[in-house]
């Protein structure tokens, strides 16, 4: 009894081990068994944990290095991950015996196919790469771009998003800060220059114009003291045409207020002293 029933249960293990080693799908010239699909699944299991603790171990280190950004970090521990993607899976492909010289035409179709469909995902991706590496700007920055103006509050793989003095945040793809003409702001500093034109009549007293802007732009607190405000002429005739210029250390938020704060009191103070105002 005993005998019949060691004997029942050694025919099953060989008919289960006869199973799993039995070829179902052929892949790239090799002939992969249940036991081979389960060796390759445990394998791609172990890798996602390396690279995402590789991945880790890098974002980490770059972190701790002050001249690297969190961002720069970021998208250079993932890079490597990548990496390690593509490379376990070339190890545990060519493990299986698998040829990729076989699939080679399917990869080649496939990668055109993609490459199409990807295409400008590809651009604002690499697009983010050039701002990381050339630092042209970074998150904080006041900029200007596609007709819009506002700070960076990150930078993406694929976008940048800026928040508007609207309150609003906008996606603007990466390729357009490569492609198209942009203003940074704040690159070189966090003070702006603000113009506030002006115009008078022609028989306007000009020093008494010219000192009464001066003293109006002096004393508003958000305009800094250095540099000076200055006052240009720009046009002269049956009008004349002025140009206020101060400078200002917020350029997202302060720089129109700033300018609709003059012309209050610049319009106050010249009906004051009778001085003719001209559109």
């Amino acid at each position: 009894m005993l005998q019949c029933i060691l004997g029942g249960e050694a025919m099953w293990a060989e008919d289960l081990v006869k199973w799993l080693s039995t070829p179902i799908v052929t892949v790239g010239g090799a002939s992969l068994s249940v036991a081979s699909l389960l060796k390759g699944l445990v394998l791609v299991f172990c890798l996602h944990f390396v690279a995402k603790w590789l991945g880790q171990i890098v974002q980490r280190w770059l972190q701790s290095r002050v001249t690297v950004t969190d961002y720069a970090a970021t998208l250079i521990a993932r890079w490597v991950k990548v990496g390690i993607w593509a490379l376990g899976l070339f190890l545990i492909a060519d493990f299986l015996g698998i040829k990729f010289s076989s699939l080679a035409f399917f990869a080649g179709a496939l990668g055109v196919g993609i490459g199409f469909g990807l295409q400008t995902i590809v651009n604002n991706f690499i697009s983010g790469l050039i701002l990381l590496m050339e630092r042209t700007m970074k998150v904080g920055d006041v900029v200007s771009v596609a007709g819009e103006i506002g700070k960076v509050v990150h930078i993406g793989a694929r976008a940048t998003l800026i928040e508007t003095p609207r309150g609003s945040v906008i996606a603007i793809p990466n390729s357009q800060f490569i492609n198209s003409a942009v203003t940074n702001w704040t690159l070189s500093g966090k003070s702006m220059r603000v113009h506030v034109p002006i115009t008078v009549g022609g028989d306007a007293d000009l020093g008494l114009v010219e000192e009464t802007i001066l003293q109006i732009a002096r004393s508003h607190p958000q305009v800094l003291p250095e540099p000076e405000p200055q006052v240009w002429l720009t046009k002269i005739g049956d009008t004349v045409g002025l140009e206020l210029l101060v400078w200002v250390s917020d350029p997202l938020d302060g720089a129109k207020q700033v300018q609709s704060d003059l012309y209050r009191s610049i319009l106050s103070a010249f009906k004051e002293r009778g001085i003719p105002v001209r559109g």
